[in-house]
């Protein structure tokens, strides 16, 4: 895993201000991003599907994975948060289809 580069930061940060910006966008710059934060394997496996406010909801393939992330929920949220300026990503929800 890479970490942020601080001019990266710094350009997400600006068009967070802009009025246009919405919820809609962090997920999408999430989903970009999201093989970077957490890594090839991780991200194949895994994908974000949706934030609400500071609440991110990530999609894993069965009920093991789930367990094996809620372990390490503390480091995926420092992750997550690595690309904005302020950390505003407070909550991780592990989903999956039966």
């Amino acid at each position: 895993m890479m970490p942020i580069d601080p001019a990266v930061r710094s350009l997400i940060a600006a068009f967070r201000k802009s009025p246009r910006w919405d919820g809609e966008l962090d997920l999408q710059l999430l989903q970009r991003l999201w093989p970077v934060l957490v890594g090839p394997e991780l991200a194949g496996a895994t994908s974000v599907v949706a934030v609400h406010g500071s609440r991110v909801v990530v999609n894993v393939p069965d009920q093991i994975w789930r367990k094996q992330l809620i372990r390490i929920r503390p480091q995926l949220l420092a992750r997550m948060n690595e690309p904005w300026a302020t950390p505003w990503i407070t909550e991780i929800a592990f989903t999956y289809e039966n």
